[in-house]
């Protein structure tokens, strides 16, 4: 049985706009030879569409995508899978929707429009009628932005971060949408000038981080393990964990090394030949794959300290808790 989520509200709404059992999920045992990165990004159900195969590529709530990166998905699982696909989006902005139709990507917003031309179906109903609802937890690029306000700014300065996120490689629409986030989080103040967006942050740094926390996840999207010692060579690849935490505090080296990459150069490491565990393997690397970059600045050998805090602080090893405490403690607010 479908969770109570997106894939189970896309087959509800496809089934009540285009006849009872129009939709019909088949097993998802095909969907293990999917790429970690498209594992990671969406949930995938495979099935029938008014008896024509089809592939559900359901956006999972953690992983905000641009519509040049789900129409490149779209074809990799077209291929992958043989079948059309139709991505299901929990919302979608105007210009998103726009370029998704324009390059005729086959899409669905669940209770508000289903865009599928390759099957003969287009529907629009109520779009954008609907008010926004508030958001409990931060995307993960709105979190990586916020950390890399806090290493980088000092709070002296309005911040115009489109900029910052198209150094860590996030396209304009993904920081519109961050920059709604942290207005929505009550943590700054939107100032506009001209065109430009810009951000002013409302109290000090530290109360910031106070006030963010609650809405910030561990980056640890899942952890693998191998003995291939090539994968401390991969580009962008930093020490994390306990292993990022010995070498800011007094806290011991672990047994295992771990170092923490994102899901694109994990499966760019798996096609050069590295091997991954999805269980703990003794005397392997520990590699955790993170939601976003864990290379915050290039002359870093370790992850950043903040993003550090929050992949530990569900840890209940008092050593590790004191060391957090300590990381806290020393940063530049």
């Amino acid at each position: 049985m479908l969770e109570n989520t997106l894939p189970q509200h896309t087959v509800r709404y496809l089934n009540q706009v285009l006849g009872e059992d129009a939709v019909r999920v088949t097993s998802g045992d095909q969907i293990a030879p999917l790429p970690y990165f498209l594992q990671d990004t969406y949930q995938v159900l495979s099935g029938k569409l008014m008896g024509q195969p089809v592939t559900l590529a359901c956006v999972k709530r953690s992983q905000p995508v641009s519509a040049q990166q789900v129409g490149q998905h779209a074809k990799q699982l077209r291929e992958l899978l043989h079948a059309p696909v139709i991505v299901a989006l929990t919302e979608i902005a105007p210009g998103e929707r726009k370029q998704l139709i324009q390059h005729g990507i086959a899409f669905v917003v669940p209770d508000r429009q289903l865009f599928a031309p390759q099957m003969g179906i287009i529907l629009n109903e109520r779009f954008g009628a609907e008010p926004r609802r508030k958001q409990a937890m931060a995307s993960p690029a709105t979190q990586a932005l916020l950390i890399w306000f806090l290493k980088h700014h000092p709070v002296s300065q309005t911040w115009h971060p489109f900029e910052e996120a198209a150094v860590l490689g996030y396209a304009g629409m993904t920081a519109t949408r961050a920059v709604r986030e942290l207005v929505q989080f009550n943590l700054f103040e939107l100032e506009v000038r001209g065109r430009a967006k810009h951000l002013k942050l409302l109290g000090t740094r530290r109360e910031l981080w106070k006030k963010v926390k609650p809405h910030l996840r561990s980056p640890v999207l899942r952890t693998l393990w191998t003995y291939d010692q090539r994968i401390l060579e991969v580009s962008g690849v930093r020490w994390a964990g306990e292993s990022a935490l010995a070498r800011l505090t007094l806290l011991n080296e672990p047994r295992q090394p771990v170092i923490a990459m994102t899901a694109e150069a994990a499966q760019q490491a798996g096609q050069a030949g590295i091997f991954f565990e999805p269980r703990e393997i003794a005397d392997g690397v520990a590699v955790q794959v993170w939601r976003y970059t864990p290379a915050m600045h290039a002359k870093e050998k370790g992850v950043d300290s903040l993003s550090l805090w929050l992949s530990l602080q569900d840890d209940r090893d008092d050593r590790i808790q004191m060391a957090l405490d300590d990381i806290e403690e020393k940063f530049p607010w």
